[in-house]
């Protein structure tokens, strides 16, 4: 009995044990199905796929079958045939039919490579999921795309904190996400961030001093006008839209051939410095040509679009830089996604694209004669001098020519003299002699006029001493037909375009009445217009970013679809509307840097709760390229402050231009030149300043909206031997050495010049045994110590002996090394 029970029992345990399992497996086999979709991500996974292989014909431009799959309610409602999936059942979805028949009549995708199997086992996985992801609005419906409002000042807890509306709305924010607003940061350190921020140079210990102790409670505001009116502003910020416009003085490709276009550079300074009007300064760059009432200053602005890389060859490779670098500098779009088919996600065809590539094809740069009146004269007096000489030399050919004729016309019996080959020349009969025999007597006998020679070395003098003229390259108008180029390929020209805008996009109007087509001066208007949702934003995100260390909207060259609406996306609008009521480069700096977002401290423990920078935080950032130079210089007083003019060749390695595929010159400047702001350097595209390369500086073959930041152990190496840092820390150890009698008076003088504040006591001590340590290498080698002192020797006798001072060399050179020296707080 017990054991006929223990069978049955056991029996019926194991036969549950068997329907469990079933199940599991059931379940098992119902998720291998579905394609592991756990794993799937939409815009990882999917999107590429419907990109690459979707979206080219069912899209908003472009929906076949009345079918869009760039929007979630389209594609459940579907098209002709019906909704394109059911979510949650890929077996019965019309999709995966498609892209699996057989007939390739209405196999899917029909231009293109049918689908691989891990590809359509994605899709799958993804309809079983229930196909999340879609979006739920139109791509016109993207943040970006919309009309700028200014929003409403939001309400905060904290409102004592806020200096003005920009506090508001990050203030908000933080309250919401529980961060708390970090201190002020230091006198000493504000008027450094700030000096740097908006001149890019280091203040005086004195400016310091005098900030620190100055009463009231607009010491601040003060400041802010006082370096806002700097000339050297321009400058600083200049340099930062030169990153934009990819300027640099040669042409680039393998060529790389010098040109002028400084011009354009000292144009862009001049305008930020007296805050031309932000409409202004972007319309003239685009047709400044095209004014009604256009001067030199506007054509100037045109060489914008003329700092694209040219080879004449390839022409059309500037023409799409020009359309690409307008839609990542000015737009925050991708444009030259649509260079070859329609933009796979933001809503730009490739007709569009054309139409505005046919703004910049119809127009070419040319040298724009802006030389002075003196130098006018002194080219127009020599010229006339070579063109009387051209005259005098004409009429001795004639001469000759005459001569020759009537030696060809006679049997000459003496030639005794002459030279063989000219013998058998003159021995062809007159009506054999062809062009190529006449060419070479008529040669060979001006060569023998000792009145011609003289007057061909006169000439060849007058040219050698011509001084150049003084251009600047800028863009004329030279009506070219546009084709677009079948799948990206120039060689392929196709259907004919004209001038216009995107059409999701605000209307680019223009008049009618004078123009049949919109031109590039129109392009510039209806960049800056109110109605256009783009340029505002995109402009203040790069503002923002320069000043705070991020961007509001991280991805600050593309603000299309896959961009995603920004966390302050309220702050963005506030100041793009600021932007477009102020029309005001300065008047939006100044309201960032008066917040009390910008003023606050970069102390590490602060960044802690805010480490993305998202709320409250400010970022320490190491300085750029140009501004490590000029920081330097201006500590050792060696800078330079001459404002515009011609660039120039700082000291730079041997070796830099041998391995060019073209000739290049760098004789190094001499004088005042040589200590020229970092932004005055010569740049060859092919071979840039090493310093440039080293430092993360732009590379200039196209816009560069951001520049990285590298931490690479050679950096410090070239900040303790570069020969500009060298000849610093030299000038420098002389002005301490000059400055103060005491070893403790320079070590405090050292800390002014270079960290604006007073050195610690165990900084003062690590001081002392640095110059204790050095004195006595150098002492044991005065050969050595004159080589570390440069050609900046003390000026007074008796002062210190050449170890101590080449001593305070190797500190100087040490002080420019430290993080404090190179970062702005």
């Amino acid at each position: 009995m017990w054991r006929g029970m223990s069978c049955r029992l056991h029996l019926h345990s194991l036969r549950g044990a068997i329907i469990r399992f079933a199940l599991l497996l059931s379940a098992f086999l119902c998720i291998t199905q579905a394609g592991y979709a756990v794993d799937v991500s939409f815009d990882k996974d999917v999107l590429p796929i419907m990109q690459a292989k979707c979206f080219r014909c069912h899209n908003q431009q472009r929906a076949e079958g009345s079918l869009r799959l760039d929007l979630k309610a389209s594609v459940l409602q579907g098209g002709d045939s019906g909704p394109a999936l059911i979510a949650s059942n890929a077996e019965d979805s019309l999709i995966l039919h498609r892209i699996q028949a057989s007939d390739a009549s209405i196999r899917m995708p029909l231009d293109a490579a049918r689908l691989s199997a891990q590809e359509i086992k994605t899709l799958r996985s993804w309809i079983d999921l229930g196909a999340p992801g879609l979006r739920d609005v139109d791509q016109t419906d993207h943040w970006a795309f919309i009309k700028i409002s200014r929003p409403a000042l939001p309400n905060v807890q904290n409102p004592d904190w806020a200096r003005n509306a920009i506090d508001r709305f990050v203030l908000s924010m933080a309250e919401r996400e529980g961060v708390m607003p970090a201190p002020a940061a230091s006198r000493r350190t504000l008027i450094r961030r700030l000096t740097f921020d908006l001149l890019g140079v280091p203040p005086s210990m004195e400016e310091v001093s005098a900030f620190e102790s100055a009463d009231g409670s607009n010491a601040y505001e003060q400041l802010v006008e006082r370096l806002l009116s700097d000339p050297r502003f321009g400058e600083r910020w200049g340099r930062h839209w030169l990153d934009l416009a990819r300027y640099a003085d040669s042409s680039g490709y393998e060529a790389d051939r010098p040109r002028k276009i400084w011009h354009y550079r000292d144009w862009v300074i001049d305008a930020l410095n007296q805050d031309q009007p932000v409409s202004e300064f972007v319309i003239e760059q685009f047709g400044g040509d095209l004014l009604p009432q256009a001067t030199d200053e506007s054509r100037v602005a045109t060489g914008f679009h003329c700092n694209a890389m040219l080879d004449p060859g390839v022409r059309h490779e500037a023409v799409l830089d020009r359309v690409n670098v307008t839609g990542s500098v000015f737009l925050g779009l991708t444009l030259g996604c649509a260079q070859c088919h329609d933009h796979k996600t933001d809503p730009v065809t490739q007709k569009e694209y054309y139409q505005l590539y046919a703004f910049f094809n119809g127009a070419s740069a040319y040298p724009l004669d802006l030389s002075s009146e003196e130098l006018k004269e002194q080219r127009q007096k020599l010229n006339d001098q070579i063109t009387e000489i051209n005259q005098q030399i004409t009429a001795i050919d004639q001469q000759i020519k005459d001569e020759l004729n009537r030696l060809v016309e006679q049997q000459v019996q003496d030639l005794s003299g002459v030279a063989e080959g000219v013998v058998k020349l003159l021995q062809i009969p007159a009506d054999q002699r062809g062009e190529p025999e006449i060419a070479q007597l008529e040669a060979f006998f001006q060569g023998q006029n000792e009145d011609r020679k003289q007057l061909v070395s006169q000439q060849g003098d007058l040219q050698k001493s011509m001084p150049e003229a003084d251009t600047s390259l800028v863009f004329a108008q030279d009506n070219r037909a546009t084709h677009l180029f079948v799948r990206g390929d120039h060689r392929q020209p196709g259907e004919k375009v004209v001038t216009a805008g995107p059409a999701f996009l605000p209307l680019l109007e223009w008049d009618s009445q004078t123009h049949e087509r919109p031109t590039r001066l129109d392009l510039g208007r209806w960049i800056v217009s109110d109605e256009n949702p783009l340029f505002a934003r995109v402009t203040v995100n790069r503002i923002w970013m320069r000043l705070m260390g991020n961007a509001i909207v991280e991805s600050e060259n593309d603000f299309g679809v896959q961009t995603a609406r920004p966390s302050h996306f309220a702050l963005l609008d506030y100041l793009a509307s600021t932007l477009q009521e102020e029309d005001s480069f300065k008047q939006l700096i100044r309201e960032i840097v008066l917040s009390a977002t910008y003023q606050q401290s970069s102390h590490y423990q602060y960044l802690q709760a805010d480490k993305e920078g998202l709320f409250l935080s400010q970022r320490r950032l190491r300085l750029e390229v140009e501004t490590l130079r000029d920081n330097a210089l201006s500590v050792a007083g060696l800078l330079e402050r001459q404002i515009g003019g011609p660039s120039v060749f700082p000291a730079q390695p041997d070796g830099i231009l041998d391995f060019r595929a073209t000739p290049a010159t760098w004789v190094e400047s001499t004088g005042a030149n040589r200590y020229r702001r970092g932004m005055y350097t010569y740049i060859w595209r092919l071979t840039p300043h090493p310093m440039m390369t080293l430092f993360d500086g732009p590379e200039m073959t196209t816009a560069c909206t951001r520049r990285n930041r590298s931490n690479i152990a050679v950096q410090s190496l070239a900040l303790l031997n570069d020969p500009v840092f060298v000849e610093s820390a030299q000038a420098l150890a002389r002005r301490i050495v000059e400055s103060a009698p005491t070893p403790q008076q320079r070590i405090e003088a050292l800390f002014h010049f270079t960290l604006n504040r007073q050195p610690k006591e165990q900084e003062v001590s690590v001081i002392e045994g640095l110059l204790r340590h050095q004195t006595e290498l150098f002492s044991k080698d005065t050969a050595l110590a004159q080589l570390a002192i440069g050609k900046y020797p003390v000026t007074t006798e008796n002062l210190i002996t050449h170890p101590e001072h080449a001593a305070w060399v190797a500190v100087c050179r040490t002080m420019m090394n430290l993080d404090e020296f190179i970062m702005r707080e």
